[in-house]
């Protein structure tokens, strides 16, 4: 499974879109701190220093979070089906690692984009919140195991393209839509939507993390009946 994990996430490393997105998020959210951090309107606004330089980042991945990681990692499981390099990869571990696998690798490039903007920004700032971090890497996981979950269930390479660039504009749309409506449905998808990030709010964390699981078991279990 670590072979798996290292070629994954050593190919997202190495892909142009990768250096476009990361250098966009990097420099938007360090421009954003340095500007929060030198702001007392901002602080004053917030009631509390405590994160606010991290505010930039956040917002960057509420807005484009979903949409980057679906985009770079749509295919990453049917890929390997259409190219029929799969059946190499399940004569070395079984088909749950492959998809687990797969999933840790996203997991970990986002998680390391981002601790990596983290450290530049407590550097400039002069801060140190990991609070606010723990909350991206939760709402990071979630979007980790619907990329794959996706990739799983549709065979098609040329689908999911179409289908990510989808769902990575409806559902931020649909998360914030959640946070300032009061009706019953927006309450469910507040819930079922880690969006509660904007808010600070961490009530939700154990709900996301067991959503998460249930995605990876359902992608093992649809992967594991593949004719490959």
């Amino acid at each position: 499974m670590f072979g798996i994990v290292l070629k994954e996430y050593l190919g997202l490393i190495k892909g142009v879109k990768s250096f476009l997105v990361i250098l966009f998020v990097t420099s938007v959210s360090i421009w954003a701190a340095q500007y929060a951090s030198s702001s007392t309107f901002l602080t004053e606004a917030s009631g509390d220093s405590q994160g606010t330089e991290l505010a930039g980042l956040s917002f960057i991945f509420i807005l484009f979070g979903a949409l980057f990681i679906y985009i770079l990692s749509h295919d990453i499981v049917n890929r390997d089906i259409e190219l029929q390099r799969i059946r190499l990869l399940i004569t070395k571990t079984s088909r749950k690692n492959v998809i687990v696998g797969k999933f840790i690798s996203v997991f970990s490039f986002w998680a390391s984009v981002t601790l990596i903007t983290f450290v530049c920004i407590s550097i400039s700032t002069q801060t140190f919140y990991i609070a606010p971090l723990i909350l991206l890497w939760v709402f990071i996981a979630f979007h980790s195991g619907v990329a794959i979950m996706m990739s799983t269930i549709i065979t098609k390479h040329s689908y999911t393209v179409l289908i990510s660039l989808i769902a990575g504009l409806v559902i931020p749309g649909i998360g914030i839509w959640s946070l300032f409506n009061k009706s019953v449905i927006a309450k469910v998808l507040n819930y079922a939507l880690p969006y509660y990030i904007a808010m600070d709010d961490y009530r939700f964390i154990a709900l996301t993390v067991v959503e998460i699981a249930i995605m990876l078991i359902i992608s093992i279990i649809v992967f594991e009946r593949k004719e490959l």
